[in-house]
């Protein structure tokens, strides 16, 4: 039995991949516990760096990367959000800091982090000012690691147009955030110093019938739509229009 399985019962643990109960329908649907092992491989060794845990909400990514040993930081737009962050890290008997503050105006000092990571915020905000902001805080050859949603493909930006939000598909989000485009990535070379590389590591498409319309309530076309998505993964020509990507920053060396 996992050490997931075994904590279910609580709901403020978090694990070191990220299991989180409250959150474990969206994270397991869409394929986030994948992105954030990727995420985590390309971060390498976290243990005893100065790690900053972008927008990061309620915090449960933040436990994860303390619990792995990183020293960790974490600053989110949603005072609310930060609470309950605040709480989880003493829940799981792990030490974060966090701050309330926008993406766009970081109070950190220059160059102070060896390491970003960030889940589904680069989407929520201005992108030349937050990289520039991202670049102001690296250290010289430090890495970001951000799990980011794509507009790439034309189905789903139809579905999230004409069809989340009616005929009783319930709608995530706000209007004032929208999947990457690629005015974005071109935005993110031109503004921040250093290296940006989008991986494609998860085929998330098929399966967000099970998130949004099937909602797990038929097991064997669960497992259809993930092997579905997974078959996907294995066409390169195909992979680039999953609905999730990993954008990768590296700090220029100086």
């Amino acid at each position: 039995m996992s050490a997931s399985t075994l904590s279910s019962n609580n709901p403020d643990w978090v694990g070191e991949d990220g299991w989180y109960q409250p959150h474990d329908y969206w994270l397991s649907l869409c394929g986030l516990y994948g992105l954030y092992a990727f995420s985590l491989d390309k971060l390498g060794d976290v243990r005893g760096k100065r790690l900053l845990d972008c927008g990061c909400g309620k915090g449960h990514t933040s436990v994860m990367l303390a619990k792995r040993g990183a020293r960790v930081e974490a600053f989110d737009a949603s005072g609310p959000d930060l609470a309950i962050a605040g709480r989880l890290a003493a829940s799981n008997g792990v030490t974060v800091e966090h701050k309330e503050m926008v993406f766009e105006k970081l109070d950190y000092p220059d160059a102070r982090f060896d390491l970003a990571f960030g889940a589904c915020v680069l989407h929520h905000v201005d992108i030349p000012q937050a990289m520039r902001e991202l670049s102001r805080v690296m250290k010289p050859g430090a890495r970001a690691v951000f799990v980011e949603n794509s507009a790439r493909n034309p189905l789903l930006m139809f579905a999230r147009r004409k069809m989340v939000g009616s005929m009783g598909i319930p709608r995530y989000g706000d209007d004032d955030e929208h999947p990457l485009r690629q005015g974005d990535f071109d935005a993110m070379t031109r503004n921040f110093d250093g290296k940006v590389t989008i991986h494609h590591p998860e085929f998330v498409f098929f399966r967000l019938i099970d998130f949004y319309i099937l909602r797990r309530r038929a097991a064997p076309l669960s497992w259809l739509l993930r092997k579905l998505d997974a078959l996907c993964q294995k066409i390169p020509v195909v992979r680039e229009y999953g609905y999730f990507l990993i954008v990768q920053f590296d700090r220029a060396e100086k």
